[in-house]
This record gives C-alpha cells, sequence and structure tokens, in this order.
C-alpha cells in the first residue's frame, strides 16, 4: 500500500493516470468535444455509463476530470466536479442541498454575489455564524448551513467543527466555500463538512487567467451534482482545466509565500500610525485568532485595513500604490488593492454591508507572491 502523500505531492502528482513509456508528464488539451468508437457495442456501453469512458463534453472531459481528481485528491474527497466559475458551482451545490423552499441558513459577511443569490430566496434565515446557539436553532427545519471558512468580507474565520456539529444536531448539511482557505490551509470535509466549493479562479489557478469552479464531497453528493450540470451546462472548458491544473501544481508553494507575506504586511500596518484596523486573522488581536489556530494551515493571505479620512482617505492610498495592483478578484501571484463596499460588496446595501463588517474606509489586500519588503516600501509611501 502506498504511503500517504504530503500535499506538495499531492498537488503535483495527483489525478495521473499509469502510462507507458513514451507518453507525456502533461496531459495534453483534449478539444474535441466528441469521440469515436470502433463498435457499436462500445458506443453503446459508453452511452449507458459515461464512466466508461468519453462520448461528449459536455459530460465528461479528460482535462477536467484531472483537475477534479486532483482537487479531490488534495481535499481528501471522494469525488469532485469542475464548474465554468465558481458562482456556478456555489448554484449548482446550493440547488443540490436545498431545493427551493428547505431553508438555508447564512452568515451576512460571504462574497456578495453568494450574498445577492441567497438573500433572493424566501426561506434564507441570516444570523450570526459565530453564535452556534443560534445557528442550531436557525438550522432546524432547514436543509442547509452555508458559510466561508474565510469570509470574504470581515476576514472572519468560521468555526467548521461547531458549526458542522451544530449543522448536523438540527439536521441540516453543512456547505463550506473554501476559495480564501484553499485545500493546503483547510480541509472542511475531515472537519464535518458535507460539500466544499472554490472559485478555482482564485488560488487553485493563482495566475489571474482562467474562470472555473470546483465542488468536491462523496459521491452519493457528487454523483446527483454531476447530472445537473450535464443539464445545465456549465461545463469546464478543456483549455481552462488545463490551466487550472498547471497552476494547482504550485498553490502549495504559492499558499506558504502569500500567506508569509500576508501575515508581516498585517504586523506592519497594525503599527502604522495611519492605520486605525485591522482584520487578519493571523494578528493576535483578531476575533477569531484562536480559531485560525488550531483549524488554518496558513492564516490566508487576505486582509483588510482602514486609514484615517473615510473612503477618501482610502481611495488616496489605493491612489498612492505603484505596485500594488488596483483590481478586484484574489490568489493569484500578484498583489491586489481594492475597495469592497465598491466592488467585492457592491451588492450589499448600507445596511447589509454594516453587518457584514464593511466600512466605508475600508481596504482590502490581496497578498501576492512578490518579495515582501518591496510591498511594504509600496504601501508605506502610499500612507504617508
Amino acid at each position: 500500500m502506498t504511503a500517504p502523500r504530503h500535499p506538495a505531492t499531492t498537488a503535483i502528482h495527483a489525478g495521473e493516470s499509469a502510462v507507458a513509456g513514451g507518453n507525456p508528464v502533461v496531459l495534453p488539451v483534449e478539444r474535441t468535444v466528441i469521440h469515436r468508437f470502433a463498435s457499436a457495442a462500445d458506443f453503446a456501453r459508453v452511452m449507458d455509463d459515461s464512466g466508461e469512458g468519453y462520448l461528449y463534453s459536455r459530460i465528461r472531459n479528460p482535462n477536467s476530470d484531472e483537475l477534479a481528481a486532483a482537487v479531490a485528491a488534495l481535499e481528501g474527497a471522494e469525488a469532485a466536479l469542475c464548474f465554468a466559475s465558481g458562482m456556478a458551482a456555489i448554484q449548482a451545490a446550493v440547488a443540490l442541498l436545498a431545493p427551493p423552499g428547505s431553508g438555508v441558513v447564512a452568515g451576512p459577511s460571504l462574497y456578495g454575489q453568494t450574498h445577492a443569490m441567497l438573500r433572493d430566496r424566501p426561506d434564507l434565515r441570516w444570523i450570526d455564524t459565530a453564535d452556534l446557539g443560534a445557528v442550531r436553532e436557525a438550522a432546524e427545519g432547514a436543509a442547509l448551513v452555508y458559510v466561508e471558512t474565510i469570509a470574504s468580507g470581515a476576514v472572519s474565520v468560521a468555526d467548521l467543527p461547531g458549526l458542522a456539529a451544530a449543522a448536523r444536531e438540527s439536521g441540516a448539511r453543512l456547505l463550506v466555500d473554501s476559495t480564501y482557505a484553499t485545500p493546503i490551509g483547510c480541509r472542511p470535509l475531515e472537519l464535518g463538512a458535507d460539500m466544499v466549493v472554490h472559485s478555482a479562479t482564485k488560488y487553485l489557478n493563482g495566475h489571474s487567467d482562467v474562470l472555473a469552479g470546483v465542488a468536491a464531497g462523496p459521491r452519493e453528493l457528487i454523483g446527483p451534482l454531476a447530472l445537473r450540470l450535464v443539464d445545465t451546462g456549465a461545463v469546464l472548458a478543456p483549455d481552462a482545466a488545463w490551466l487550472v491544473r498547471r497552476g494547482l501544481k504550485t498553490l502549495p508553494l504559492r499558499w506558504e509565500r502569500s500567506c508569509a507575506n500576508a501575515l508581516e504586511l498585517a504586523t506592519r500596518l497594525e503599527a502604522h500610525p495611519r492605520v486605525s484596523a485591522v482584520a487578519y486573522p493571523g494578528l493576535p488581536g483578531h476575533r477569531d485568532h484562536a480559531i485560525a489556530r488550531t483549524m488554518l494551515n496558513g492564516y490566508g493571505a487576505v486582509l483588510s485595513f482602514e486609514v484615517e479620512g473615510g473612503r477618501s482617505g482610502g481611495e488616496a492610498v489605493m491612489d498612492g500604490c505603484t505596485l500594488c495592483v488596483r483590481a478586484t478578484s484574489l490568489g493569484g501571484i500578484e498583489t491586489l488593492i481594492s475597495h469592497p463596499a465598491s466592488t467585492t460588496h457592491r451588492q450589499l446595501s448600507a445596511d447589509e454591508l454594516q453587518r457584514a463588517g464593511i466600512t466605508e474606509g475600508m481596504l482590502r489586500l490581496c497578498v501576492g507572491c512578490e518579495d515582501v519588503t518591496d510591498l511594504w516600501a509600496d504601501l508605506e509611501q502610499a500612507l504617508s
């Protein structure tokens, strides 16, 4: 029996098929939509069970299969499934686990587009997911509890073991968006989650050049999800799957570097006289530092901070940056700076922004892999 491999090795080699000598090290992009068969019997066999081979790439294709296998291995999941975007994966997972009217419990500090999608459900129950008692009460009679491992709004950290227990006691399932934590930083399925989703556009790809999503979990859930994917057609194209798979090979290295950079920058920003607040789970004063220290492998690479002068003061700092890129998204090798209230969370009202812990003057820093000395020099001069 092969010994378990470490994440850095898994990220590079997981999903590879056994091959004879002379075959490519990197799976080529399979752009064909259709596949031919040697006989009618072979054709019929694959028609009966797509797991026997490839038929039509809306159903399966080798590149997305390789990527799915690699993500499943990293997440410790039985199976995974690729989507055309992170929102496609989230929407499909929510629709499967919580059909209309079945009840969803979620916290207010979610990615803005997810917040807007859930807000439209009449059966949604907003709750402070840090209050496990309130979650347990709200989840009674509901089908699903939805959280982010590291929330995109207030950069808070979810108590996944506690939430899994609360959901289970109430008869609900737990769906976790772990985009900000990656499978290197956290494996929610091992902590009790029923399914995990990612915007693979972000850290899994790591180079800001492709849209993709993925869901991972037990076969009993991923199987029905695959049937829904065939119906909706939100499939990941082979070229996109190939790019994400290539990026995934360096995820452990990128994660380690970006987390180290973020911790250093958060520490320095906290001590800067013009910065009034910093939210980063790696700082001892952060509300969720204790759970982050025990649950996460690395505190993540996203932090928020506020400077004096509110929104105008924050925008002046953004405009003063020459290295940090003024752009939204995250998880790439470059460091990005943005204003959440007008970008990632623009869908939220003023009251919803307040509940999510997002102020008008808050800036978000999505830290990349540059030299931290250069990053700090850029921020320091922008703050001066």
